[in-house]
């Protein structure tokens, strides 16, 4: 079940830490007020935490059906373990495609 975080709506709390987290259900409906001290609040978007089980090698990937490549020069990725064609290599017409394709960039800064 996940920890949802709330803080009050109003005014800071000089009982509780400002930030109250509560284990819920996911089709659970928000708390109206504080457990602790029972002010309003409402939840908050808090930093979310969730682990895998991710290959970290290339043979660990093929281990479970997956194919890895490593490009080795534009155009051209050369297979490093796994199932499947041993490269893939793009012919001139999709190189020319990608270099002329434009790509809105996204400025992080303004």
């Amino acid at each position: 079940m996940p920890i949802y975080e709330y803080e009050p709506t109003e005014h800071d709390c000089f009982i509780c830490p400002n930030r109250v987290a509560a284990i819920q259900g996911v089709d659970d409906p928000p708390l109206e007020f504080c457990p602790d001290c029972g002010l309003p609040v409402r939840r908050v978007i808090s930093r979310v935490s969730f682990q895998t089980k991710k290959p970290t090698t290339a043979a660990d990937a093929a281990k479970r059906g997956f194919t890895t490549w490593q490009r080795t020069q534009e155009g051209v990725w050369e297979k490093v373990d796994g199932p499947g064609v041993d490269a893939i290599v793009a012919d001139e017409a999709d190189l020319k495609a990608v270099k002329e394709e434009s790509r809105p960039v996204l400025d992080l800064d303004s």
